[in-house]
């Protein structure tokens, strides 16, 4: 008989709390993604400026427009919930 082993999801859901936070987090999967910005800018949709400003914090306020295809083309999203 085969042994089961409990398995932990590999993602934990996050809640963030200020903008910063989700900002930074954005700047470490952009740093973490292992392909160059150009790339991922076409990737995205967006100019690589634009994501090098992200990377490097200059951008405090994303658009939606840039925000939710980046966060899909790096396979994240975005859930807003009740408390």
């Amino acid at each position: 008989m085969a042994k089961v082993i409990p398995i932990k999801p590999a993602w934990r859901p996050k809640t963030y709390t200020s903008s910063e936070a989700m900002i930074e987090e954005m700047r470490v999967l952009i740093h973490g993604v292992g392909i160059p910005q150009r790339e991922l800018a076409a990737k995205v949709g967006v100019s690589a400026s634009t994501i090098n400003n992200l990377a490097s914090g200059k951008t405090r306020w994303p658009r939606p427009t840039t925000l939710f295809p980046l966060l899909q083309s790096l396979g994240k999203a975005i859930q807003i919930v009740d408390r």
